[in-house]
């Protein structure tokens, strides 16, 4: 049976060939082995830390240590364009994972990023430079956007902090971990709105003695930028409420808080 199953087999391929088909082989597509982005060493002594160094012609500096490090400001993120690309530490950019670029953090870096529009954290890891806009402070990818939830849009407002422990284990000094808060004061769709709001928190604060920034930042909803004026950071929950009751007080609307820790 074996036998005559052979020959059948061989019949077969034999007529196909005489009549000019061609039956084809094909091998198994091998998979590419995923990027490990977690197995670099924290060091500030690796590629993509050369210093100062230069991008449309503008001189940057990288920071010697991430120590203590913590910024409130803008977040941008990057996808498919730069999908596949090597990033600035000579690691592959994969948009699905959770990783970030930052002008002067030392590469590698770990952070906390918090978005202030609503209070999601995630830590992720900074292997990449930019965003090289003056206004931006972090470029977060797609996969990181999208758990902070603002991957429908272009930017956020966000606080970033260095994780010491992780970056510097033998150097981080433990201590006891405090909370800090941010308020929102404001949102307007023109910046004089927010402008005006600012310079009358600043007076507010200076008046009643409280030494916490002012600043604005911009969130981009749908096709609206919102122009925010946010407080921060506060660090201990009585100044928090006193300087939320100021604002009140001062009929300048209820502040939105959030929680960092």
């Amino acid at each position: 049976m074996m036998a005559s199953a052979k020959s059948i087999l061989t019949a077969i391929l034999i007529a196909a060939l005489l009549s000019g088909c061609v039956v084809p082989v094909v091998a198994p597509r091998p998979q590419a082995p995923l990027p490990d982005l977690g197995s670099g060493p924290l060091t500030s002594h690796t590629r993509g830390n050369r210093s100062p160094y230069v991008v449309f012609d503008k001189t940057y500096t990288v920071m010697p240590s991430s120590l203590g490090y913590v910024e409130i400001g803008i977040a941008s993120w990057y996808g498919k364009k730069f999908h596949g690309r090597l990033t600035s530490n000579g690691e592959v950019y994969d948009m699905y994972q959770v990783t970030a670029a930052h002008k002067a953090l030392p590469l590698p870096s770990i952070v906390r990023v918090t978005n202030l529009d609503n209070g999601r954290k995630v830590i992720v890891r900074v292997n990449d430079r930019g965003p090289f806009h003056s206004d931006r402070v972090i470029d977060l990818s797609y996969a990181t956007a999208l758990q902070l939830g603002f991957a429908e849009q272009g930017t956020a407002p966000v606080v970033v902090e260095a994780i010491d422990a992780e970056n510097y284990p033998d150097q981080a000094v433990l201590t006891e971990h405090h909370e800090s808060f941010y308020l929102q004061v404001g949102a307007f769709s023109k910046i004089t709105g927010a402008e005006q709001l600012l310079a009358t928190i600043n007076d507010l604060m200076v008046l009643n003695g409280f030494t916490v920034d002012a600043r604005i930042l911009q969130s981009e909803i749908a096709e609206t930028v919102l122009h925010k004026v946010w407080l921060g950071p506060i660090g201990t929950t009585v100044s928090r409420d006193e300087i939320a009751q100021l604002v009140q007080d001062q009929k300048l609307g209820t502040p939105i808080q959030v929680k960092v820790e």
